[in-house]
């Protein structure tokens, strides 16, 4: 491994993972037997007498010569190729090579494609090699598949964890191996950069672009990648495009550190600026779209426009293309809570916009982009600038941490010294006095924030299985739990309404806004910051649409005949006085269908006007004091809704109206 020094077979990494709540959702293991593998220099190549897409080709690898019959277009003289000699176990299709004669021509081994070795799906043509690679060289060290794909879910807080590295510092801090340094051989300045930074933003928003760094490269060439890192992108599931770009991909998931490059001949100007945008500028994409945005936008923009949606995707007119020769590298910290509102309000989902909105280690712009400009110098050649940058300082919180707390919290006793090197590896640094210690937290970890969250990054590497089970005497008393006065009567209309023929559903508690405006709501104070979507932007007035929407689909769906209700709270204001538990009821469709022996008999008025009587005789109410009239909210149709009230107190509405799809007008 790049980042961890272990012993560790897969199983036992796989099982470390789920120990430390880093959660293994898949497991690819290569079948194919890549130790056979074999660098092969085509000398000579002919075409197969007996079939027109076929060539026979004389092949040297190590010190020996052969013949192999191949069907791919891309064989040539002096080329070289992966070879795999009979004997060699093909994964991708299964099958161990042998001495075969195709076509009355002896073949003795494969020239192998990307699919045959479960690199990709790609089987047009097989696997060059460059010249550079010796016949004696290891060729799965070239090709990067000797290791297994493991695919891990990542919980939102351990945005950290987005990076090889970060899973890889986990291990070690449980013992699985050895945290390697991390490589940072930084180039020498041999020219000052061609772009300068310009943060022009107000002093109380500097908060969305704290820190941002660049550096210019010249002369380099965009070719295509190595085939190793082509192999890892294609891993992650990362199309490679060329070796720029493939490294701004390779260096956000090998460490974490989503970086963006611009051609530096198609910017205008030479400096770029960080600023909000302007209402109605247009933005073009790297995804091909045009996006119209807003007054809030955290945007990157030479003299010209906008290049580049902060922390989001980059600009198509000046990306990287094959005839890139100099480029301006970019890394930057953005508010995450500014990047989560942008890619909603746009719609646009990308890698680094998902790491950057779980929050980015406040170092990691320099430390990626001199661990990029290795990368940059080695595969594409070319110089550097020095680096430029325009960075707040920020210093690591530090939390008074009591180890007695672990005890009390989990019931496990651990030693101070097993908790100072756990805490070490995980990138923690602790001062120790008698009583209590000062664990400063690394910058990388922004979900640590009390002692408590400390114990649970102690107990989660010394293991969740040592918390000790404790059983309840058999004689122990346990109290039965009370209900109170708004749980009693939630739990009393459920029962009411279920025993007359309604369902329950449980909804979400938000709307979009032109129905939260249609019922009586979308204000700004009930706009959410960080909706989970565009059609979830507000919360909930009414519970009314809801039901509607899935009557709506249930209809779509042949069920005609509907009763359903709802229990849960809706939102007349931001305060918590103005939040309402309500029940909600919807029915739709015939309270009796046509057969031999019963006509046809739909739900009217009465019997929505009974259901809710008999709601509130359960409920305790003074029904007899109840007094009706024909007011009803804006939504209900006039002449056709009703409300009860007690005194000036509204205590239900309701109507009776058809029913249309909430997209239309109701």
């Amino acid at each position: 491994m790049d980042h961890l020094d272990t012993s560790a077979d897969v199983n036992e990494i796989v099982d470390s993972l789920n120990k430390i709540g880093l959660e293994v959702s898949s497991l690819k293991t290569y079948k194919t037997d890549f130790k056979n593998l074999k660098v092969a220099k085509i000398v000579d190549v002919k075409k197969h007498p007996n079939a027109d897409k076929l060539n026979v080709c004389t092949i040297k690898f190590d010190e020996t010569q052969t013949q192999v019959v191949c069907g791919a277009p891309n064989v040539y003289v002096n080329k070289k190729y992966v070879f795999a000699p009979s004997g060699t176990y093909i994964g991708g299709i299964d099958l161990t090579l042998k001495k075969a004669i195709i076509r009355d021509v002896e073949s003795d081994g494969m020239l192998c494609s990307e699919r045959e070795l479960e690199i990709s799906d790609d089987h047009e043509g097989i696997i060059e090699l460059p010249d550079s690679i010796n016949l004696n060289d290891d060729v799965s060290n070239y090709l990067g598949i000797n290791d297994p794909i493991i695919e891990i879910e990542i919980t939102p807080n351990r945005g950290d964890c987005l990076g090889v590295r970060g899973i890889a510092r986990d291990l070690s801090a449980l013992g699985i191996g050895d945290l390697k340094p991390l490589k940072l051989n930084n180039l020498n300045d041999e020219f000052k950069s061609s772009i300068n930074w310009k943060v022009n933003l107000p002093d109380e928003k500097k908060y969305l672009c704290p820190s941002i760094f660049g550096r210019s490269f010249r002369n380099v060439k965009n070719l295509k990648s190595p085939q190793w890192m082509v192999n890892r992108l294609l891993a992650v599931g990362l199309r490679p495009i060329s070796s720029i770009v493939d490294i701004t991909n390779y260096v956000m998931m090998d460490i974490g550190r989503p970086l963006h490059a611009y051609d530096v001949n198609k910017i205008k100007g030479k400096t770029l600026t960080v600023r909000v945008s302007k209402k109605g500028e247009q933005f073009n994409a790297l995804n091909g779209k045009t996006y119209e945005l807003d007054d809030s936008t955290l945007v990157i923009c030479d003299e010209k426009g906008v290049d580049d949606l902060a922390g989001i995707m980059g600009g198509l007119r000046t990306g990287i293309d094959e005839n890139t020769t100099e480029f301006f590298l970019e890394a930057a910290i953005f508010c995450p809570t500014s990047i989560a509102k942008t890619g909603r309000y746009l719609n646009i989902n990308s890698d680094a916009r998902y790491r950057f909105e779980r929050g980015l280690d406040f170092n990691s712009p320099e430390v990626g982009v001199i661990y990029a400009s290795k990368l940059i110098n080695d595969i594409c050649g070319g110089s550097c600038s020095n680096i430029i940058s325009v960075a707040q300082k920020k210093s690591n919180k530090n939390i008074i941490f009591d180890n007695k707390i672990i005890k009390k919290l989990t019931d496990v006793d651990i030693a101070e010294s097993n908790v100072e090197i756990i805490l070490k590896k995980l990138g923690f640094e602790v001062e120790k006095n008698n009583k209590n210690w000062k664990v400063y937290v690394p910058l990388w970890r922004n979900d640590v924030e009390r002692s408590e969250d400390l114990v649970e990054e102690i107990i989660r590497i010394f293991g969740y299985e040592k918390i000790p089970t404790n059983v309840l005497p058999v004689k122990s008393y346990i109290t039965k739990p009370s209900l109170g006065l708004k749980q009693r009567l939630s739990l009393y209309s459920r029962k009411c309404l279920s025993t007359r023929g309604f369902n329950e559903v449980i909804t979400f508690s938000f709307l979009d806004k032109l129905n939260a405006k249609r019922f009586g709501g979308g204000g700004e104070n009930l706009n959410l910051v960080n909706p989970i979507s565009s059609e979830l932007s507000d919360l909930r007035p009414s519970i009314i649409p809801n039901l509607i929407n899935v009557c709506n689909e249930n209809i779509k769906r042949g069920f005609n005949n509907i009763s359903l209700f709802e229990v849960g709270p809706i939102f007349k204001g931001d305060n918590s006085e103005d939040q309402y538990n309500v029940v909600t009821g919807i029915r739709c469709g015939n309270k009796t269908n046509k057969n031999w022996k019963n006509i046809e008999v739909k739900f009217d008025f009465y019997d929505i006007k009974s259901d809710i009587i008999a709601l509130l005789n359960i409920l305790e109410f003074p029904v007899s004091r109840l007094k009706i009239y024909s007011e009803a909210p804006d939504y209900f149709h006039p002449g056709r809704s009703a409300l009860f009230k007690l005194g000036n107190l509204i205590i239900s509405s309701f109507a009776i109206s058809m029913l249309y799809n909430l997209n239309n007008k109701l």
